[in-house]
C-alpha cells in the first residue's frame, strides 16, 4: 500500500541553523504516526513545510503522490491535509459554531450547517455552539480546533501538540477523539510531547533529533531504544 505522506531527504535551513536536516520517513494511510523529540528537533518545522508556512530547501514532499513543494497552504489545503497549531488559533469574538462553519466553507447553506453541528455535537461542543470561542475552557478550545480542522473534510489532519496545557481528562477524551478520528478513515499526523498519550494512540512513531529521524517504529521499539532515551536525557547508556 502506497503512503499518503512521504518524506525524503527534507531540509530547512535558518541562517546557520539547519532546522530539517534530511529528514525521511512515510506515513501509512489510515494510521496515526507520531513525530517525537526534544525541543528544538524540528517538528514544528516539519509541520510548516507540509503545510506551505515555509518552503523546504530541498528535498521531497508528497501527498498522495503530489509534491507539495512550493505549494502555498491554501493549495495544499485544498488538497486534502488540514491542521492544528501549537498555539490556539481560533476567531476568538465569532461562535463556536461560526468558527466549525469556517472550516466547512466547501460546502454550502443548510448542509454545511449540518456538518458543523454534527461534529459539535461528535466533540462534546454542541451545548456551546452560540458561545464565543474564547468563552470555552483551554480543553475545548483545542477541541474546536480540531472540530474546524475535520469540518474540511481532510485526508490528512496534522496535530500540533494537541494536549499542551490539557488535564488528565481532557487528554483520555483525546485519546478517544484520535482514535475516532481513525476510524473514520482519515490519516493522523500527530506531534506531541506527552508520552502516555503517544504510547497509547499511536500505530507508528517517528523520532527526531537535530533536524533527522534517529529512529522510527512501533511504540514499543522506539521506547526503549538508546539513541532516543540519549536525544531525551542528554546521557549515553552503556552497552548491555
Amino acid at each position: 500500500m502506497s503512503p499518503v505522506l512521504s518524506v525524503r531527504d527534507a531540509r530547512k535551513r535558518f541562517g546557520n541553523v539547519a532546522a530539517l536536516d534530511g529528514l525521511s520517513f512515510d506515513v501509512a494511510p489510515g494510521t496515526i504516526t507520531s513525530v517525537i523529540g526534544p525541543n528544538g528537533s524540528g517538528k514544528t518545522s516539519l509541520m510548516n513545510l507540509l503545510t506551505g508556512f515555509y518552503q523546504a530547501d530541498g528535498g521531497s514532499l508528497r501527498f498522495n503522490g503530489v509534491e507539495l513543494r512550493g505549494l502555498p497552504p491554501h493549495r495544499i489545503a485544498r488538497l486534502g491535509i488540514g491542521r492544528t497549531f501549537q498555539q490556539i488559533r481560533l476567531f476568538a469574538d465569532l461562535s463556536v459554531l461560526d468558527n466549525v462553519l469556517i472550516g466547512a466553507e466547501r460546502r454550502r447553506g443548510k448542509d454545511a450547517r449540518r456538518r458543523a453541528q454534527a461534529l459539535l455535537e461528535r466533540l462534546g461542543l454542541l451545548h456551546a455552539r452560540d458561545w464565543p470561542a474564547q468563552a470555552l475552557s483551554y480543553g475545548h478550545q483545542r477541541r474546536l480546533e480540531i472540530a474546524r480542522s475535520l469540518a474540511a473534510e481532510p485526508a490528512l489532519l496534522i496535530l500540533d501538540e494537541p494536549a499542551a496545557g490539557m488535564n488528565p481528562t481532557e487528554k483520555r477524551d483525546l485519546e478517544s477523539l484520535l482514535r475516532d478520528v481513525r476510524g473514520q478513515g482519515i490519516t493522523v499526523l500527530l506531534v506531541e510531547h506527552d508520552m502516555e498519550l503517544i504510547m497509547g494512540v499511536s500505530d507508528f512513531v517517528v523520532v527526531m533529533n537535530a533536524g533527522q529521524a534517529i529512529a522510527s517504529g512501533l511504540p514499543a521499539q522506539v521506547q526503549d531504544n538508546p539513541a532516543v532515551i540519549e536525544a531525551y536525557l542528554g546521557v549515553r547508556h552503556a552497552k548491555r
